[in-house]
């Protein structure tokens, strides 16, 4: 920068002394009239002067376009750079949060899912061998493995795997029928062995319309299966595959009051609607099914869950456990491994 003052400053110097030895009135015979005042001034300047003030302009201007560009480089720099002490972002498990897809929504026919958080085990226990692996706790070693038949199963079969009607009439105004359990000894679904990948999800409101959570042994099934399940329809609260309805009712009199008509010592209700239709409240109070179970293998350990959901995203075969039946099985750091499972029979 000092180089260019000098110069400039020279040429400045030798320009006067050139104006002053010479007459300069006829060099400026072209210049536009509203110059000539100005220009005769500058030229009447002590050359101290002018010299003075082209070094500072000279270096106002070298200052400020120098400034410029380094804050111009520290922002692209920032923009670039990750801030210190920042982590770099962490794979996600492959982990489902939910198995249901989303924008689905809750109505008096159709029940979808509407998971909440809950703190998950962060790793695998398991407690000391029982007769079976259901919400009690833990896994229990295959071969020593028994699954448990739920103290609230119905004492009544119906005929067949699918209900004979869903809707209240004069011979069954309360549905009492729907809290029998149901004959699946035709249907393959219920009757095979599935050889799949078993996923974790968090839990909430499932497509059954029961309320459970994430330390809850249940499980999700794929909607191949769900979707196809004998009596299955567009309402999913009443497709047969979330087992028989518990036997409480509730029922709309005739002042418009939603009232229980049937008592039992099974805690939860289901509501017969106007439409005679029955339905799930779908809160954590008010159980609706006594959901089927399944006995789920992985390696040398074997749980007991309930199946109260349907998995969206998983293959016909796969299973969708909550956090606390995945680590009873397998590390949850795995996120997806294969498992064998198949409904109990009772």
């Amino acid at each position: 920068m000092g180089a260019r003052v000098f110069v400039l400053s020279y040429i400045l110097a030798f320009s006067l002394h050139f104006a002053n030895t010479f007459p300069f009135r006829p060099l400026l015979f072209g210049a536009p009239l509203p110059l000539l005042p100005f220009i005769t001034m500058l030229f009447r300047l002590p050359t101290s002067a002018l010299l003075l003030a082209l070094a500072v302009l000279t270096e106002a201007s070298s200052h400020g376009h120098g400034a410029h560009l380094t804050s111009l480089r520290r922002h692209q720099l920032n923009h670039f750079e990750p801030r210190l002490g920042s982590a770099a972002p962490k794979s996600a498990l492959n982990r489902r949060r939910s198995c249901r897809p989303p924008g689905s929504s809750i109505s008096s026919t159709q029940t979808a899912s509407t998971t909440k958080a809950s703190t998950a085990p962060s790793k695998a226990t398991s407690a000391p061998p029982s007769s079976g692996g259901d919400e009690s706790g833990g896994s229990v070693a295959a071969g020593d493995f028994k699954p448990v038949k739920p103290a609230d199963w119905p004492t009544a079969t119906q005929a067949g795997a699918a209900p004979t009607s869903n809707v209240a009439s004069a011979s069954d105004p309360y549905l009492k029928e729907l809290s029998k359990a149901y004959d699946n000894s035709g249907n393959h679904f219920f009757t095979d062995t599935h050889t799949g990948d078993m996923t974790y999800y968090g839990q909430g409101l499932g497509a059954c319309g029961d309320v459970y959570d994430d330390n809850s042994f249940t499980a999700a099934v794929s909607h191949l299966m769900f979707d196809n399940w004998p009596g299955a329809s567009y309402a999913q609260n009443r497709n047969p595959i979330c087992g028989a309805f518990v036997p409480g009712r509730k029922a709309i009199n005739n002042a418009g009051e939603m009232v229980s008509v049937i008592q039992s010592s099974i805690s939860g209700y289901a509501e017969i609607g106007g439409d005679g239709l029955i339905n799930c409240v779908g809160t954590p109070d008010a159980q609706c099914h006594i959901p089927l179970t399944a006995t789920v293998t992985h390696g040398d350990k074997s749980i007991q869950v309930k199946i109260v959901d349907r998995c969206a995203a998983c293959l016909e075969h796969d299973i969708d456990l909550t956090p606390a039946a995945f680590a009873a099985l397998a590390d949850q750091g795995l996120g997806r491994t294969s498992v064998t499972w198949k409904f109990d029979k009772w």
